[in-house]
């Protein structure tokens, strides 16, 4: 592993049925700093291979380093110490419903940053204005269209100031108007912190709207990765059928 690689898989495989692996040989290396979405259609393994760089799944062969760590081999409480520099937003936001907006950032940064309590009411103020929701702090999720939500979970993941920050299908299910918003916002609060964020998506024109960098994740494996024309320069013809005849979605992994 580089001193630039933030996140760095080598060889990796797991399958959750004998002889059906959801990563195969999977090589991947990510750059601190880097903006990259990991972009394959519905089954391709994205989001296990979410869940092995976080540290849930544990594969069954291969090395997976994150932030100069290799994860197979921590013990729990130094997994917990690593986590508390990733962020992590999931699909569907992943908020706790008895919860206000506020309380759920809060809860984010009481237990994973040593901010102080100042500091943390002056960050949850300053990032809900940045995504327009500074007048739903109070509000619980329930109250919420699915877009605010997920930009609360957006937040969420992103006010600990994280090293790394892991996005989850980031705009599923959002209108285009909504998704250029979205995108636009993460970016703007990333670039604010010097986070290197990793998204995941089937939509083929949101990983080039959220990266220039796509890695595209076929059959467990990332068959390539570059910008659109480096990739199409490949001459894979399934990676050219998937990138310029394949407009529709597809379903989530």
């Amino acid at each position: 592993m580089q001193a630039s690689d933030i996140v760095s898989l080598h060889n990796v495989h797991h399958a959750f049925l004998p002889n059906k692996p959801i990563l195969q040989e999977l090589d991947l290396k990510i750059q601190k700093g880097d903006s990259l979405t990991i972009l394959g259609p519905g089954g391709s393994g994205k989001s296990t291979l979410l869940k092995v760089i976080l540290g849930i799944i544990k594969p069954q062969s291969g090395t997976v380093q994150v932030l100069g760590k290799t994860i197979n081999n921590l013990k729990d409480h130094e997994k917990s110490e690593l986590f508390k520099k990733m962020g992590m937003a999931f699909q569907q936001g992943a908020l706790f419903d008895f919860m206000t907006v506020k309380e759920n950032i809060l809860f984010a940064m009481e237990n994973m940053t040593q901010f102080s309590k100042f500091e943390q009411e002056d960050k949850v103020k300053q990032f809900l204005s940045q995504v327009l929701l500074a007048h739903a702090a109070d509000k619980i999720p329930s109250e919420l269209s699915g877009g605010m939500r997920r930009r609360v979970g957006f937040i969420r993941a992103l006010i600990t100031n994280p090293e790394l920050a892991l996005l989850d299908e980031p705009t599923a299910g959002l209108d285009p108007v909504t998704t250029t918003i979205v995108i636009d916002m993460i970016h703007n609060i990333g670039r604010s912190i010097g986070t290197t964020m990793v998204s995941v998506t089937s939509n083929i024109d949101v990983a080039f709207r959220f990266a220039d960098n796509v890695a595209i994740l076929k059959d467990g494996r990332i068959v390539g990765k570059g910008t659109k024309e480096e990739l199409l320069s490949l001459n894979d013809p399934w990676i050219t059928n998937f990138l310029t005849i394949r407009k529709h979605n597809f379903d989530i992994s």
